[in-house]
């Protein structure tokens, strides 16, 4: 096999895309552009290759994760999530954290009017694309996992932004935040703080 040849066929040739992509102000990471390249040598090939490089590239950037999917009926990725959320309160019990946390979600999105999810990533093999629920919170990273066949993914966009950021979900952060102040404003006597072993600034002054 004559690599080198091989090589001087290729190099210029990517050399050449790669400035084309520069002048016609296209950016893209690294990444990304090795998928691009693989899918078009396997296209080339009539070989079985995934094309769901324009999937990442909607997911890629800064503040551009999560997906947004419009309530409605029709809406087979809609129907999707609410099935997986539906499936995990059916496992559990109605006094359960997860359950209550799925159907406040559902709850959420429908009085909303979209459903929002972060992306995960692509199976090449099965076509899927892979997702993350956060019922507890965007800011956590504890998820359910919905998949979405790719045939269904015309029906899901870019968010634009972070649901807390876009002030869709209220959040635990902030209730959390809430409890930490009033723990730290909670007065505690002179006596207390002796009994813990703490001293005061007036004990302080005093032995001074």
């Amino acid at each position: 096999m004559d690599i080198q040849s091989i090589r001087k066929i290729f190099f210029p040739a990517i050399n050449e895309a790669i400035k084309e992509m520069e002048e016609q102000n296209l950016s893209c990471n690294v990444t990304l552009l090795k998928r691009i390249i693989n899918e078009a040598v396997d296209g080339s090939l009539n070989r079985n290759h995934s094309d769901l490089s324009n999937v990442i590239a909607d997911f890629s950037g800064r503040g551009r994760a999560w997906a947004k999917v419009d309530i409605n009926e029709n809406n087979p990725v809609w129907n999707s999530i609410k099935s997986v959320l539906k499936e995990e309160m059916n496992s559990s019990t109605e006094n359960s954290d997860i359950f209550k946390r799925c159907s406040s979600m559902i709850d959420l999105f429908e009085n909303t009017g979209i459903a929002w999810m972060r992306f995960a990533g692509v199976n090449n093999k099965s076509r899927v694309v892979r997702f993350q629920l956060r019922v507890w919170g965007s800011k956590l990273e504890e998820h359910i996992k919905v998949r979405i066949e790719c045939s269904d993914y015309s029906h899901v966009s870019n968010l634009e932004g972070v649901p807390h950021n876009l002030n869709l979900e209220s959040g635990n952060f902030l209730e959390e935040e809430i409890t930490k102040k009033e723990i730290i404003n909670i007065p505690v006597s002179s006596k207390e703080l002796k009994d813990l072993g703490i001293q005061t600034l007036e004990d302080i002054l005093v032995e001074g």
